[in-house]
């Protein structure tokens, strides 16, 4: 079983603009398309901070990637390329969506409960 739903996702997706790359996709390649990105947040992060939001992001940012053909090469280990003028350089470690990782973020920093003295009564 997945831990997330889909149809939250997909909402999520077509209820905001410049989804075009995922929207124009058929549902069945929607649906593997979310489950790739749930699949590679699983592999940074706890599932209790997936929410559709953070899924749906990563899932445009996945899309995104292999429709320039900047994925294949951050998977292949590609640090820098160049191509008559122009050059690009990869941050092969940044798999992760970065509005994904602030929200992320955000959520285990309202987690954490400061800690402080503690008050009791002595009888």
């Amino acid at each position: 079983m997945n831990g997330y739903e889909f149809e939250l996702v997909n909402a999520y997706l077509e209820s905001i603009k410049y989804t075009d790359v995922y929207t124009e996709k058929s549902m069945e390649d929607r649906g593997k398309l979310v489950f790739t990105a749930y699949d590679k947040l699983t592999n940074f992060y706890d599932e209790k901070y997936l929410t559709p939001k953070v899924i749906g992001l990563q899932t445009v940012y996945m899309i995104e990637g292999e429709e320039e053909e900047f994925a294949k090469f951050k998977r292949q280990g590609v640090k820098s390329m160049g191509l008559g003028d122009l050059s690009f350089t990869y941050d092969i470690t940044q798999q992760i969506s970065p509005e994904v990782v602030t929200l992320i973020e955000r959520a285990k920093a309202a987690e954490v409960k400061p800690s402080g003295a503690r008050v009791g009564r002595l009888f």
